[in-house]
């Protein structure tokens, strides 16, 4: 036997077999180097099938799979499977034992053929077995023949025990992914409100929160820039609570004037004031049972401000024009985008009131630092202006790019705004970087700090590849995830050389 040929084809073999895991593309090709350089006629791979009990074919040099496998003990192949030792036949025209069962050779006429065939062992455990012929002459001969298949069966081995441990690996990996998403769903369920929409570590905390003073009577302070939503969260606060079924009533302080406001808050008697031709109910008092929201609590002048006060520490109030107090059940939650702790220095806001304002604070970050919320609230608005206008349309890639890179001082209302303005003047049922606003297409607004161009590359390329880590690289979650669709996700990976696991 030419070693130099015995070594070459090894080490085509072993090429051949670190190149894939695929047994079913790696094993024929194994196959014909065998029969090109080796010389052999037949070659056969059977594998330990258990759902017969049985080693049946995986592979075979003819590309057929005859359906027909071998029991424990069967014939020379069931023998060397059953005593994990290999079995050589010097003449398969003399053997008894030799089946001929996969390949049905016919009249081998003056011919000799010898049959070898090598175990395939996993640990201790013979798991298949590969089988060889050809036409050979001598003892010695054979023995080489067989060591070298039995070489060949090892790397086969080798390769098909590294393919069943990835396979269980992945198993594994696969039932830790499901657990951790199920129980993420379910955190992400139980704490998802509606009207809420996000997912970056800012929002769940903030819902965390939310959920843990709801069901409480304590007064909430929620701080922000405009915009951010601060009107949602107060509803949510008010749904969760035992007040839920009460109403919710809302003022804006900044928007009324002042000598209205007071009025609009405790309401007035008939002629407490000239055009004051009938009673009025003021908003504590609509909001009885309830909710209170005060927006822009920092824009309410000094008096109105003691009144207040006077009203959360004796829960009652007394209207315009009136002489009796009237007990008011309303909870508070105040809203403001200003600096109430500079204004308190400079004497614009009472210190007390502060203090019984801000029991609970809540800090509503701005948008453009909770970026992974960008994609999620775009698509919640194309869905929700898609169904209020009735047209179907979609966001091209590059646009959410646009949305990913814009600084947004108008926080969540003005993508919201953005996305109601595309739909509404789209006309082909895509939006490009042509449906942009102008604000959008040049530099940002003077008195904005967006981020540096690669800090929000990289934050974006960062939140990816976590989401594709967190999902074990699985696109279609990510995207899921990330609020975006498999394609865009794809896009981005290639835009930014991300790496996939083979």
């Amino acid at each position: 036997m030419n070693h130099k040929i015995e070594l070459e084809t090894l080490y085509e073999i072993s090429k051949v077999l670190s190149g894939s895991l695929n047994l079913e593309t790696t094993v024929p090709y194994v196959f014909r180097l065998l029969r090109k350089l080796m010389g052999f006629e037949r070659v056969t791979l059977t594998i330990y099938d258990p759902a017969t009990d049985q080693i049946v074919v995986r592979a075979a040099s003819s590309g057929e799979f005859p359906r027909d496998g071998f029991r424990r003990g069967e014939g020379i192949t069931g023998k060397v499977w059953k005593h994990g030792v290999p079995i050589v036949v010097p003449d398969i025209s003399k053997e008894p034992e030799f089946l001929n069962k996969l390949w049905k050779r016919g009249d081998l006429g003056s011919r000799k053929i010898s049959f070898i065939a090598v175990p395939l062992k996993r640990g201790g455990e013979v798991i298949g077995v590969l089988s060889a012929d050809r036409e050979v002459s001598g003892r010695e001969s054979l023995d080489e023949l067989t060591r070298f298949l039995n070489m060949v069966a090892v790397l086969i081995a080798n390769h098909y025990t590294l393919k069943k441990e990835v396979e269980e690996e992945k198993r594994s990996l696969e039932s830790e992914k499901k657990a951790l998403q199920m129980e993420l769903r379910r955190i992400y369920g139980d704490m998802k409100i509606e009207g809420v929409v996000g997912r970056s570590r800012q929002i769940l905390e903030i819902l965390d929160v939310i959920h843990r003073v709801a069901p409480t009577g304590a007064t909430v302070l929620l701080r922000g820039e405009s915009g951010v939503g601060k009107e949602v969260f107060a509803r949510a606060i008010h749904f969760l609570s035992p007040r839920a079924e009460g109403p919710f009533v809302t003022v804006n302080c900044a928007a009324i004037p002042e000598n209205l406001l007071e009025a609009e808050l405790f309401g007035y008697e008939r002629g407490a004031f000239t055009g004051a031709t009938q009673r009025k109910k003021g908003k504590f008092e609509l909001a009885e049972g309830g909710t209170l929201f005060l927006d822009e609590i920092g824009d309410m002048s000094p008096p109105l401000q003691t009144k207040l006060l006077r009203v959360l520490q004796e829960k009652e109030i007394e209207r315009l024009g009136g002489s009796r107090p009237i007990k008011v059940d309303v909870r508070v939650i105040a809203a403001t985008n200003r600096n109430l702790e500079e204004m308190m220095r400079e004497g614009k806001f009472r210190e007390d009131l502060y203090y019984r304002l801000n029991v609970v604070p809540i800090f509503i970050p701005p948008l453009r630092e909770r970026r992974e919320d960008i994609p999620v609230l775009a698509y919640h608005f194309l869905d929700l202006f898609r169904e209020q206008y009735t047209k179907e349309v979609r966001i091209a890639p590059e646009v959410m790019d646009a949305f990913m890179e814009y600084p947004w001082p108008g926080n969540v209302r003005e993508l919201r705004n953005v996305v109601e303005r595309m739909v509404i003047l789209d006309t082909d049922g895509i939006l490009t970087l042509e449906d942009l606003p102008a604000e959008l297409r040049r530099k940002p607004p003077q008195g904005t700090e967006p981020l540096p161009q690669g800090t929000l590359k990289d934050m974006e390329r960062r939140m990816i590849e976590k989401a594709l880590r967190e999902t074990g690289y699985v696109i279609k979650e990510a995207a899921r995830r990330l609020g975006m669709t498999p394609r865009q996700v794809s896009y981005r990976i290639r835009k930014y050389g991300i790496k996939l696991p083979r």
